[in-house]
């Protein structure tokens, strides 16, 4: 047996000590070491994972863009609403005096007084649409309504987007309710069980409705209510074109939305002084203005008066509404924004190539808040810095007052010559 540097190892060998040495040259088989999680990381992991789980169930809003107040989401099951005082009870709010709120969304259209715009957006006040039967108002509401409409003897011929995607049955109930009891309308409320069973009744329908369909469906056409109660008609209800032009309050609100400064271009008429940008003067006021903190004031404005129109992307309802994101007239000059903002805009408005012909309700007359030159800022800036926007001139109180003190003679909303021709 060969003895030299050639052998093999584990050659038999008298020598024990080279077998050993064979042997210690192996390397042992790999492993894999596994150290198990603490208990007490374990704990806190799973700890974690159910606080979020609670949050999320509590605070989801329903999934909805158009929730913004964690509060309307869920009962404030864990986060009590603050009560006034600290120990008074909160006083239980009718569903048409809750509706009052959700009627925001659709001021824009029909106005604060429910009177609507001639020509253009029909009256909730005295309309048969609102006053008869529940199932109308109701489909109105749930699918909306697209082309001529009939109400009070007049010709309308519009758009009302449907709602039921946006609006909870609780929501839809209360908005209908706060409409058939406002502005000496006497209707009766609709409850949440009534929408939730039309809701289910229509659910095959696609599309707005026309006024051809609503009228298929009886005047004084009823809705189950929680306990079953079968509609006063007796009959399923048929596809009702909904008057959301009339009757859905939620309808859309062109002059809500100061997004519609894209869309509703305030032109200064010919001839008439242009406003300086700024005094010297006001110099110290503007560097000291926080438009971060205007930005973030404005959302919930936005929200409220030109979600309608605009949408929470600000790409607005094509051919409807104008986009905010990337409109000239939002980026532009922020006097004209604030003009177009305060008077509104009437006719033909070309946006990024696209001509819509509309109406934008002046909101320094349709909604109370655009009283307060800080709101109306706080809008502009919120819309010229999001949607893709990024305008580098800030809309001050300062700017806004001296716009409103402009402009406070005129009556009518600008055209788009008007805005073509604007000058600082």
């Amino acid at each position: 047996m060969s003895q030299g540097p050639d052998r093999i190892d584990y050659q038999e060998t008298p020598d024990v000590t080279e077998v050993h040495a064979s042997v210690k040259r192996e390397h042992a088989e790999p492993t894999a070491e596994v150290t198990p999680m603490p208990l007490w990381l374990t704990g806190l992991c799973g700890l974690a994972v159910a606080w979020a789980g609670a949050y999320f169930g509590i605070f989801n809003g329903g999934l909805s863009g158009n929730v913004f107040n964690e509060y309307q989401s869920s009962p404030a099951v864990l986060f009590p609403l603050p009560q006034k005082g600290g120990t008074e009870a909160a006083v239980a709010l009718t569903l048409a005096q809750q509706g009052k709120s959700v009627y925001g969304q659709c001021v824009g259209c029909h106005g604060g007084t429910g009177a609507g715009v001639p020509g253009q957006f029909p009256p909730l006040v005295g309309s048969e649409w609102v006053n008869k039967g529940e199932k109308r108002i109701v489909a109105i509401l749930l699918k909306g309504i697209q082309g001529p409409l009939t109400v009070g003897g007049k010709p309308f011929n519009n758009a009302m987007p449907a709602w039921e995607g946006a609006l909870t049955d609780k929501k839809i109930a209360a908005v209908a309710s706060f409409v058939r009891s406002e502005w000496g309308n006497t209707a009766g409320e609709i409850s949440e069980a009534k929408v939730t069973a039309a809701r289910k009744e229509f659910a095959g329908k696609a599309g707005a409705w026309s006024e051809a369909e609503l009228l298929q469906i009886p005047e004084d056409a009823t809705l189950p209510d929680a306990a079953g109660a079968a509609p006063a008609d007796g009959k399923p209800a048929a596809p009702a074109p909904a008057p959301a032009t009339a009757t859905s309050a939620p309808a859309a609100a062109p002059a809500s939305a100061p997004a519609t400064a894209a869309s509703v271009p305030a032109a200064t008429p010919a001839g008439a002084p242009s406003p300086a940008l700024a005094p010297a003067g006001a110099a110290p006021a503007v560097a000291a203005f926080d438009l971060k903190a205007s930005i973030e004031a404005g959302k919930p404005l936005y929200m409220q008066t030109c979600i309608a129109c605009h949408q929470v992307t600000g790409m607005g309802l094509p051919p409807a509404f104008p986009p905010l994101g990337g409109a000239e007239y939002t980026n532009g000059s922020a006097r004209r924004m604030v003009a177009m903002m305060l008077k509104g805009m009437q006719g033909p408005l070309t946006v990024k190539g696209v001509t819509y012909n509309n109406i934008m309700l002046p909101l320094d007359t349709q909604f109370p808040i655009y009283k307060d030159d800080n709101n109306v800022a706080n809008v502009a800036n919120y819309v010229r810095n999001n949607f893709g926007n990024a305008a580098t001139e800030p809309v001050t109180p300062q700017l806004v007052k001296e716009v409103r003190e402009k402009w406070a003679s005129r009556t009518t909303p600008f055209g788009e010559a008007d805005v073509k021709e604007w000058k600082d």
